[in-house]
């Protein structure tokens, strides 16, 4: 075939099959997941007050509507470290750390930063600001 002939003389992709996946997936994982699950389970009911207090007392104020987020969070994130196949010989300090870095990393993100408060009711403070805001834009 010469570099200059761009015929296409591909051949057709084969149909795949509808319906579920034909394979099974992880299948020796799926008892660890069980034991994982079981393990998240007791804990959750063990430690769920002290991962809430811990994040409701790290949170701002002002941001209390977050706290049930960042601990939904904090219990994905041990439960992902669960299913990595680490061991935890603490798990109340680690979900102590988890919930603390959680609410660390909200605070570090940038639309937490660029997000201000405005009070709406106080109708010239807002628009002095609004103004201050396209003016400096412009």
């Amino acid at each position: 075939m010469a570099a200059d002939d761009h015929s296409k003389t591909k051949e057709p992709l084969p149909q795949r099959p509808r319906g579920p996946h034909p394979y099974r997936v992880g299948g020796t994982a799926r008892a660890k997941d069980d034991q994982a699950r079981a393990l998240l389970t007791d804990w959750v009911g063990e430690y769920a007050p002290m991962v809430h207090a811990v994040v409701a007392r790290a949170v701002r104020p002002g941001d209390a509507d977050v706290v049930e987020d960042l601990v939904q969070d904090v219990w994905l994130e041990a439960w992902q470290y669960m299913l990595r196949g680490n061991t935890v010989a603490r798990p109340a300090g680690l979900l102590a750390t988890k919930a603390r870095r959680r609410v660390a990393k909200h605070y570090a993100s940038a639309r937490v930063r660029r997000e201000l408060l405005t009070d709406y009711q106080d109708e010239t403070s807002a628009v002095a600001r609004l103004a201050s805001w396209i003016g400096a834009a412009a």
